[in-house]
């Protein structure tokens, strides 16, 4: 959208300004709320959310206002009696009421290093061709209990998780976890 409203124009509720460098949006939100924002982070905000804005109209008396549904203004810039005006979102961040060529009113957010806009996101890859063939599942090992070895050391050993235990004992029929024997041969499931 456009980076300047003339007077006569304005916001419904969801509806923004952008600055001419795309870093930077004027947005009535739909709480209400007149929002400056750079990169999703609020600048400047007129602090009228919960306050059921409907429209920010820049008036043709000079006068930037916020209204309710009932036509009710709950926020103006008290600009009133300027004539020839327009509302700037510049590229340097701060929004401008001119009249002419004369400022009378900002919101006072100017910063010495402008942003740039937002990259775009970038384009997915290409997917990869799928395998003609997934690769046949690992076979299972055995192993001789050792003196020491307990279940919980070989599935940490052989899974990297010792909580994995019991899949080592169920596949060796083995009820308790606690009765392995040396020399015992057990079979490690993959």
């Amino acid at each position: 959208m456009a980076n300047t409203l003339q007077a006569g124009s304005g916001l419904t509720a969801g509806q923004s300004l952008t600055s001419d460098n795309g870093a930077y949006t004027l947005t009535l939100q739909d709480d209400g709320n007149l929002v400056l924002g750079e990169n999703g982070n609020a600048v400047w905000a007129s602090k009228t959310n919960g306050k059921s804005v409907v429209k920010a109209d820049l008036q043709d008396d000079g006068n930037f206002v916020l209204y309710t549904e009932g036509n009710d203004a709950v926020w103006a810039s008290q600009t009133s009696g300027n004539s020839g005006v327009r509302l700037v979102l510049q590229d340097d961040r701060n929004v401008v009421l001119y009249a002419g060529d004369n400022a009378v009113w900002s919101t006072d957010t100017v910063t010495d290093t402008p942003a740039e806009a937002p990259a775009p996101e970038p384009e997915p890859a290409p997917a990869e061709p799928a395998a003609a063939e997934a690769p046949p599942a690992p076979a299972a090992q055995t192993y001789t209990i050792e003196s020491g070895d307990t279940l919980w050391d070989l599935a940490q050993r052989f899974y990297g998780d010792g909580n994995q235990f019991q899949k080592i004992a169920d596949a060796n029929g083995i009820p308790n976890p606690d009765a392995i024997n040396v020399g015992q041969v057990l079979t490690i499931p993959a």
